[in-house]
């Protein structure tokens, strides 16, 4: 498991109908910029506007294209355990490396129906699996309490956590060799790390792949990072709204992700 990544959105076509065919230059130039990790159908995916079958005919996508020398990870959200369900077990035999599960968006489940929740879904692949905890996004927040149960229960394929909240109430828990604590977004990075985080998947890697990279792992190696750079790019990405500024790039690239599925658009 690579501990940067990049969360790349979903092409559309201008009605807003699926695009699978503009991931190739995605991928594409994300590759030619040093970028060799990807998450698809994530938050910056709109993973939330698409249908499951929409979702599946983007897996069934990658399996056909078979993309070379980049790590592939899928996210998994859906309010319904069987559509989550359905969704693991395509991605099971195909191209994708891993997958990232977020909690039920809006329902707001107990912590017991969410350790629940997370251990039916596990039963279902070997793939390696990070947990998303997305509060801002969902309404939800696992508990320090409730990820130390699920590691405590020793998930052999559970090899990572994108946290949105602060890593740092992680701190007293025993983690398997090798977990990768993602820092759920760029902002704030440098802090993020000192909590614990030694990890990223980023939207800024999108507009500045080589940058945000190189300058995470100085971060990570405690090097001398120039911090008013680092936050000038976050900004101008993150201002606003995200995903439109990354898709703006794209077009303006001559990349044609299309707009974003309304209403954000």
């Amino acid at each position: 498991m690579k501990n940067f990544n990049v969360a790349i959105p979903t092409p559309f076509h201008n009605d807003e109908s699926l695009f699978v065919e503009g991931f190739n230059d995605i991928l594409d130039y994300l590759k030619e910029n040093g970028i060799d990790s990807v998450l698809v159908s994530a938050t910056t995916g709109e993973q939330n506007s698409m249908s499951i079958e929409e979702r599946i005919q983007i897996i069934h996508y990658f399996n056909q294209k078979q993309f070379k020398n980049v790590e592939l990870m899928f996210g998994v959200s859906a309010t319904r355990t069987k559509d989550a369900i359905t969704l693991i077990k395509e991605l099971e035999d195909s191209v994708f490396d891993a997958i990232l599960i977020q909690f039920p968006p809006y329902i707001q489940p107990t912590q017991k129906q969410a350790i629940s929740y997370m251990n039916e879904l596990l039963q279902h692949t070997t793939k390696p699996v990070v947990l998303y905890n997305n509060p801002f996004r969902t309404g939800f927040e696992l508990s320090a309490e409730s990820f130390e149960t699920l590691i405590n229960q020793k998930h052999s394929n559970l090899v990572g956590l994108k946290e949105e909240s602060n890593a740092k109430r992680h701190s007293s828990t025993k983690l398997p060799d090798d977990f990768v604590m993602f820092a759920g977004g760029d902002v704030n990075l440098p802090e993020k790390i000192l909590n614990g985080c030694n990890g990223l998947s980023s939207m800024v890697g999108n507009v500045y792949p080589k940058e945000i990279k190189q300058l995470f792992h100085q971060l990570m190696l405690n090097q001398p990072v120039d911090l008013r750079k680092l936050n000038d790019i976050i900004i101008e990405v993150t201002s606003g709204q995200a995903i439109m500024n990354i898709k703006n790039h794209y077009n303006s690239l001559g990349i044609k992700v299309g707009p974003c599925r309304s209403p954000i658009n």
